[in-house]
């Protein structure tokens, strides 16, 4: 439980500190990330006369969520909307101008190219009928957007230069830090049809000797991999990555996890005033 006062959160009675403002080199990788692990380009006809244009980057309306995705619709463009689906309350930033898109939008991914197989596919197909609109094409071509996905897997062999700050944006998507009820702590992550990915976050954090899960998907039938730490030398290490980058609930997590954990409660200042 947490209470709101005055724009301070209050967790157990300490006041959690602000997030750290990232600089503009890693919020733009940061922000890839986010839309890595939940966002969506789409392209969608009106009427079939002409081609229309979204960026939705939806999430649950936890706590810093809001406030992440306002000051991200600040530097990039579009706006930020809250809603109730299914009792469940959701915030989303979304861009539907084009200008925006051109402007801020493309040049963010050209310059830090998404890192999941799904993002990547949609960028290319986004991308392509946003610079050549052309409705006809786009018929025959949309329910092909993933038909190449096998082509161009692993989209990497060493991770890009820009992996720290794309990494904990996709961690504030796709990251979860847990509490078991018997005091254990983990860390875990997982993807959609994208082994490379998983296995480059697990070495990244020197844990290759961990092994990745694989399921499939009970409705939509895809592979998942998954890997989760629950060491205290492992679990520490994604803490380390994590502290001074994650902006929204996932930073307030990782303060409740830290904070109930016995092995790292001594690391509550860092996130506790």
């Amino acid at each position: 439980t947490y209470l709101i006062l005055a724009s301070n959160i209050i967790i157990a009675d300490k006041i959690l500190k602000s997030p750290r403002i990232l600089s503009d080199t890693e919020l733009g990788p940061f922000v890839v990330g986010l839309i890595d692990g939940d966002g969506s380009l789409q392209v969608n006809h009106w009427r079939k006369k002409n081609l229309q244009y979204r960026l939705v980057v939806k999430l649950a309306d936890k706590p810093l969520n809001s406030d992440m995705l306002s000051h991200i619709a600040k530097v990039y463009g579009g706006y930020v909307r809250q809603g109730v689906e299914k009792e469940s309350r959701y915030v989303q930033w979304i861009i539907n101008d084009q200008n925006t898109f051109k402007q801020t939008i493309l040049p963010l991914l050209d310059n830090y190219p998404p890192l999941t197989s799904r993002m990547r596919l949609q960028y290319y197909f986004f991308k392509k009928f946003l610079q050549s609109p052309i409705v006809e094409h786009y018929f025959i071509e949309r329910g092909l957007k993933y038909k190449n996905r096998d082509s161009i897997l692993p989209l990497f062999t060493e991770v890009p230069n820009y992996f720290k700050e794309w990494l904990a944006g996709f961690i504030e998507s796709e990251g979860s830090f847990s509490l078991r009820v018997q005091g254990n702590y983990s860390f875990s992550i997982g993807q959609n049809h994208d082994c490379y990915l998983i296995t480059a976050i697990r070495d990244y954090y020197g844990l290759s000797h961990l092994t990745i899960a694989y399921k499939t998907g009970k409705i939509s039938g895809y592979p998942f991999y998954e890997f989760s730490v629950g060491s205290a030398n492992g679990t520490g290490k994604v803490i380390d990555h994590c502290t001074s980058l994650l902006q929204g609930y996932k930073y307030y997590q990782l303060a409740v996890f830290v904070s109930k954990n016995k092995v790292f409660n001594n690391r509550s200042k860092e996130f506790f005033e």
